[in-house]
This record gives structure tokens, C-alpha cells and sequence, in this order.
């Protein structure tokens, strides 16, 4: 999941301004060793074979003048700086833009050379031809099975429609359990440990409530944010088939518990929004919140004490929650005329030294297996922490239902918070909707 607002990053300076003073340090190395791949790797002077150096055109979603859009430029030039007989030109496209922009200039013959795109989006297009071509470039042919293993392989796969291998991994994105500090500490109440379950986070969400402070700040009608709820309660998304699942058994109870949170134990509020809970944390209004890393930079900015956990076992069932796990890669355009060179840029900007760079400036979880090891990550408890809950994280196939999945929970999960219909009833008929839109 990525969230469309720009924020400023910045760093928390613990004692003696020792943790600013590190990472300056590996922001330092970072930079030194992206150059130094640049110059002992790069291609010699050379031209395309009409003279010309081949020229491509990247489009990116990265907000404007954010750190993601700092670190994007950097790689650019020193891709550059490595191959000179390669020219790249950024394009910035709004995020929920990008999508359709991108189908719109593939069926005008216009595409880009290289796109970012998600599993999710991926799953909305893979199906969609342009002369009986796909819009994107399979990219199994031009890795080798050496550079696909570098990648996690849930994150790799997460990139396939069909048969085909559509993107090349760049990050991960899940929920974890994000929590205050200071209203902890101010409770008297624990932090949240590996072994909690529900009921602990319940107890603990009731003796932070007071106030204007909720126990716990989330998207009740959001379905990104129940799906470690269904998941926890044993229910499925999908079948082994990849068949949507919406009324599978414990998805009701799953449902139920998770409005419960409001309407039974007044932990938390229906009305909150994605916006709204993120504002209701960073004000030590909650003092708990499912979040991922993409926000974690904001909270440290609003002064916050932050601590990290894996997501609690549902009591009920002994299961851990699980979070979707969402994943970002760089694609190739089938009507790229300078395939092998967008694929070396697709390439370059997944490398270790690049991933390594977002994961250290702005926590975006890495897909590259070796970065799990690497010293400076292992060091950052942050990293470790979202690291450790992609382990839990739940894999939705790369489809054309996925995307549609969430529009369909969303209404089961309006209708049943406002009593139209109970959980199970509602479920059904998301069920039944999924099934019909798929026969059309």
C-alpha cells in the first residue's frame, strides 16, 4: 500500500546525537559506493548504431521534492554516469494517474521505456493486449535464473501475471503495529510483545482510552486494514485456484471481531479515515495504529517515541495476524524500442546499492534477499522490525480479481458497521458480486 501524500523526512537524534551521526555516515557510503560502481562499471564511450545514443523515457510516482524522489534522480544520474551511451528521462505521473495514463499511452503507441508499478496494478492490466501484445515486456528471458534468486521470492512472484514475469522487485509494503511510547509509559501499561494476543491488545487499547486518546487508530471501513484480522481468524481471500473467497469459514467471525473494536469495547472509531488516523497518532491522540514504514518518517518528524511490533495472535485461533503483503517493481514496455537498455535501468534501480538506500533514508522494505544481512540494516530496529512482519505477511495472487476484491470488502464492511445487513449476509453477497463481475 502506498499513500499518495508528501511528507517530510527527517531523522530522530537519539543521546549524544549518536543515531543522526550513524546514519549520516551510511548515507556517506552510500553515495561513495553508487559512484564507484558508476565509474568501475561504466560502458565505454559508445553510440547506438544510427550515432544516436538510445534514449529513454522512466516514469515514476515519487512525490515532488520528497526524499524517494532525492534518491530516484541520484540512481538516474549515476546510471548515466555508468552507461553514456544511454540518456533517461524521468517523467513524474500522480500516482493514481499513473495507472491509466500508462494504458492510455500503450494503446496510442506512445508508452514509456520503463514504469514503477505494483502487484495490484500489474493484476489490472496483465490481461490487456494492443495488437494482440501484451502492454508489457516478459522479462524472464533477459535475467538469468542467478539474478532472479537475489530477490524474495514472494516479492519475485508477486511480479508474474500467468506465465509471464512482468517487473522486476524493488520494495515491499505491509502493516505493522505501531505504538506511543510516552502514553505506554504515561499508562503504566507494557509494550507489545511478540507473544501478545488480541486479548492483550484489547486490555491494553482500553487502558490507553481517555479522554480524546483512543486505545487504537484505524480505517474500520478500510479493508486493507482488516484483511490481518480475516487472515488471523483463519479466513481466506482466495482459494488455491485463485478464486475469490469473501464468505470463507471464519470470515464472518473475523468481521464481527473487528467492528467489535468500536461498537463493543470503544477502542477505536468508526469514522476515522486513512488521513484521520495518521493525524490522530502523530497528535498522541492513539496510541496504538496499524501502519507501515511509508509513514514512519512522519511520526519521528511529529516528535513521537516510537516503538515497533509484529502484529499479536488472534486469541481465538491461535493464529498470527498477517497483513497484506504489497510489492512495488519496474517494468519494462513491450513497445520500448530499446529493450535491452530499459531493461539494464530496471535493473540498476532495483540493485542492492539503490534498494539499500531507500530502506536507509526512508524505511521502504527491500526485496533484496542479501539486504536482510547487510550491517547497517541489521542495525536499524525499524527495518527489522517491518522486515520480521513481511514474514507474516499474507500473498494475494497477481489477478484481475485482486484489485476488485477491495471495493467488494469495503461495501460488506459499510453495510454491516451501519446495520443493513449482519457480517455473514453481507460477505455473501460480496461473494456473489465477485463472481458475477468475473463471468462478464
Amino acid at each position: 500500500m502506498e499513500h499518495k501524500a508528501t511528507v517530510a523526512y527527517v531523522f530522530h537524534i537519539g543521546p549524544g546525537g549518536r543515531l543522526a551521526c550513524g546514519l549520516a555516515a551510511v548515507r556517506v557510503a552510500l553515495r561513495a559506493t553508487v559512484l564507484l560502481a558508476a565509474l568501475l562499471f561504466a560502458s565505454p564511450p559508445g553510440r547506438g548504431a544510427d550515432g544516436e545514443a538510445a534514449m529513454l523515457e522512466v516514469w515514476h510516482t515519487f512525490g515532488t521534492n520528497s526524499e524517494d524522489e532525492r534518491i530516484f534522480m541520484g540512481a538516474v544520474e549515476a546510471f548515466e554516469a555508468a552507461h553514456p551511451e544511454i540518456a533517461v528521462e524521468p517523467v513524474r505521473i500522480p500516482y493514481l494517474q499513473n495507472l491509466q495514463q500508462f494504458i492510455n499511452s500503450s494503446q496510442g503507441g506512445e508508452a514509456p521505456d520503463v514504469v514503477r508499478l505494483s502487484d495490484t496494478e500489474l493484476g489490472r492490466i496483465g490481461h490487456i493486449s494492443v495488437e494482440g501484445l501484451p502492454l508489457l515486456e516478459d522479462l524472464r528471458p533477459h535475467l538469468t535464473p542467478v539474478q532472479r534468486a537475489r530477490f524474495e521470492p514472494r516479492a519475485l512472484n508477486a511480479m508474474r501475471y500467468g506465465g509471464a514475469l512482468y517487473a522486476i522487485p524493488v520494495s515491499q509494503g505491509t502493516l505493522a503495529l505501531l505504538y506511543n511510547k510516552a502514553l505506554f509509559d504515561a499508562a503504566g501499561v507494557g509494550y507489545p510483545r511478540d507473544d501478545w494476543t488480541t486479548d492483550d491488545l484489547i486490555a491494553a487499547a482500553k487502558a490507553l482510552t481517555g479522554d480524546d486518546v483512543l486505545g487504537i487508530a484505524l480505517p474500520i471501513r478500510w479493508s486493507y486494514w482488516f484483511i490481518p484480522f480475516l487472515t488471523g481468524f483463519g479466513a481466506t481471500l482466495f482459494d488455491a485456484d485463485a478464486n475469490p473467497t469473501l464468505d470463507s469459514p471464519g470470515s464472518a467471525r473475523a468481521l464481527e471481531w473487528y467492528l467489535d473494536l468500536e461498537r463493543v469495547h470503544g477502542i477505536a472509531a468508526s469514522s476515522t479515515g486513512i488521513e484521520t488516523m495518521s493525524t490522530q497518532f502523530q497528535l498522541s491522540r492513539a496510541a496504538m495504529v496499524l501502519d507501515g514504514s511509508w509513514n514512519w518518517n512522519a511520526y519521528v518528524a511529529a516528535g513521537l517515541d516510537l516503538g515497533l511490533a509484529i502484529m499479536p495472535i488472534v486469541a481465538d485461533t491461535g493464529n498470527r495476524m498477517g497483513p497484506m503483503l504489497s510489492v512495488f517493481g519496474w517494468s519494462v514496455s513491450k513497445q520500448s524500442a530499446s529493450k535491452v537498455e530499459a531493461v539494464k535501468l530496471a535493473q540498476w534501480l532495483s540493485s542492492y546499492d539503490v534498494q539499500k538506500e531507500f530502506a536507509i533514508e526512508t524505511y521502504m522494505i527491500p526485496t533484496d534477499l542479501a539486504l536482510a544481512r547487510d550491517p547497517d540494516i541489521a542495525a536499524n530496529s525499524t527495518l527489522n522490525g517491518y522486515l520480521r512482519q513481511t514474514e507474516f505477511g499474507a500473498e494475494v495472487p497477481t489477478t484481475r480479481a485482486t484489485y476488485m476484491v477491495f471495493e467488494q470488502l469495503d461495501t460488506a464492511l459499510e453495510l454491516t458497521s451501519t446495520g443493513q445487513m449482519d457480517a455473514r449476509s453481507a460477505l455473501e453477497a460480496a461473494d456473489e458480486e465477485m463472481e458475477r463481475i468475473l463471468r462478464q
